[in-house]
């Protein structure tokens, strides 16, 4: 249980197209909120349109992760 607490932080929601992804802006990547295992890399084509979504929009939720988990890219 420990490590799990060592890994968690609290990152921005924002809300893209009614899904709701957390901002990991150290490691520049979205994870889906509901998918924390679907990451999505801010370099990729689907996470610069992403980020051209979010231009514009406030952060005011947020969200625990619980530490990056390598796996799918998208």
């Amino acid at each position: 249980m420990e490590q799990i607490n060592q890994d968690m932080k609290l990152l921005p929601l924002a809300k893209i197209d009614g899904r709701d992804f957390l901002v990991d802006i150290e490691h520049r990547e979205f994870r889906d909120f509901d998918n924390t295992g679907t990451v999505i890399k801010m370099h990729s084509l689907v996470g610069r349109q992403i980020l051209r979504e979010m231009q514009g929009t406030d952060w005011n939720s947020m969200g625990i992760s619980t530490g990056r988990q390598d796996g799918l890219e998208v």
